[in-house]
């Protein structure tokens, strides 16, 4: 095989790959926060440690902890991006709350040292809402644990009605309006499940969420630039 058609080859796997449906890839235990060795998760390029875990339920439902709170590292299949996913499985009936602070922080690892984090995902699964019921979710990144600057505001919901148009949100990291690339970012992130009362009562579930991180460089850079080569090489043939 030539070179061209080699080249052509490895373009088609790389579109393939990146068109295909999402999917959660596995790469850790799904635990228990509080289990986690030395408090700390190795994924891929990244490492998240500081986790903790705060809350307040009214109603019923148990309170949250880094107890009942299970986390596991994994990959999305197509944009190779790394995160969390966390398995909260709240429930909240009419008159009752559930609401939630999970924060960490997210490193890049000094084997990766021309990697970057660039944006964020933040997505609710499996969840559900009637009446008056409401899942929320925001996550707030910043380039400090104290006093830092707010690089991203992202949010996610489920309502009655919706048809689940706002579980996912994506943002690029930016400082003055200006995207960045950072090495490490700390995240705040809230959750509320709330069931409804008054006239409308009603109920709100969250099975899990999930936190994804982007890396510099990363799978559609790699196919942008490929698409770009090919150009350069028809153009030549020409």
């Amino acid at each position: 095989m030539d070179k061209s058609k080699l080249f052509l080859s490895c373009l088609i796997t790389i579109l393939i790959t990146t068109t295909a449906p999402a999917a959660w890839v596995e790469l850790t235990d799904l635990v228990p926060i509080s289990d986690l060795p030395g408090g700390q998760l190795e994924v891929g390029d990244k490492l998240f440690t500081e986790f903790e875990v705060t809350g307040i339920a009214d109603g019923g439902p148990p309170t949250p902890s880094a107890v009942t709170v299970l986390v596991q590292g994994g990959q999305d299949s197509v944009s190779g991006n790394y995160g969390l996913r966390f398995r909260l499985a709240w429930n909240a009936g009419t008159d009752q709350l559930i609401n939630a602070n999970i924060n960490f922080k997210t490193e890049i690892l000094e084997s990766y040292p021309d990697w970057y984090i660039t944006d964020a995902v933040l997505c609710l699964a499996v969840a559900g809402a009637t009446g008056d019921g409401l899942v929320d979710a925001s996550e707030m990144i910043y380039d400090a644990s104290f006093l830092g600057n707010c690089l991203a505001a992202l949010c996610s919901s489920r309502e009655a009605g919706d048809g689940g148009a706002n579980l996912i949100d994506q943002s690029l990291l930016k400082l003055d309006s200006n995207p960045v690339e950072v090495k490490e970012i700390w995240v705040r992130t809230g959750v509320i499940v709330r069931g409804g009362s008054g006239a409308n009562p009603g109920t709100a579930n969250l099975s899990e969420v999930f936190m994804l991180y982007s890396q510099v460089p990363e799978p559609t850079t790699i196919f942008l630039l490929g698409l770009g080569a090919l150009a350069l090489l028809r153009k030549r043939r020409q």
